[in-house]
């Protein structure tokens, strides 16, 4: 079992330090590449966006009843995050970054809906866990260490 409520606050917690990061940093240094060998913390800002909202797409089927059990191979993932990044050059960072807060709100709000215990293998706790915990804490590693580095040299 897990609870939603330890769940609720891991999430949060990454959730709003990635945005907290994000806002510290000057459009400049928002696009300079560095957070990965290709990507700028711009660029970064639009994968969580579209992965975010692709989890609460997630989140509304299976609340739905209608949920596939899809599952995207690596291959098919590395396509989407090079087209996304390479449609959203453009996007202002203020729009990705709504897009973000917008998706996620949909994810918690299925969250307080949510009993106190979750089955571990429930497809809520599944999707938070994966795409909000460990995905987003992954991203926010990455760009810890990034503006670490960027500190040092800017």
């Amino acid at each position: 079992m897990m609870h939603t409520s330890t769940l609720e606050r891991e999430e949060l917690r990454i959730f709003e330090e990635l945005i907290s990061r994000f806002d510290s940093l000057s459009e400049a240094q928002m696009s300079a590449v560095g957070v990965t060998p290709e990507w700028s913390a711009k660029d970064l800002l639009a994968h969580l966006a579209y992965w975010e909202r692709a989890a609460a797409e997630r989140v509304r089927e299976f609340e739905a009843g209608t949920s596939s059990a899809q599952k995207r191979r690596r291959a098919q993932r590395e396509r989407i995050n090079r087209e996304v990044v390479s449609a959203n050059r453009a996007t202002p960072r203020q729009v990705l970054r709504e897009e973000l807060i917008l998706a996620r709100s949909e994810i918690a709000a299925a969250m307080k809906r949510a009993p106190e215990e979750l089955e571990e293998r429930s497809p809520l706790g599944r999707i938070v866990y994966s795409q909000c915990v460990q995905h987003r804490g992954h991203h926010l590693e990455q760009l810890h260490a990034w503006i670490a580095r960027l500190g040092k040299s800017w």
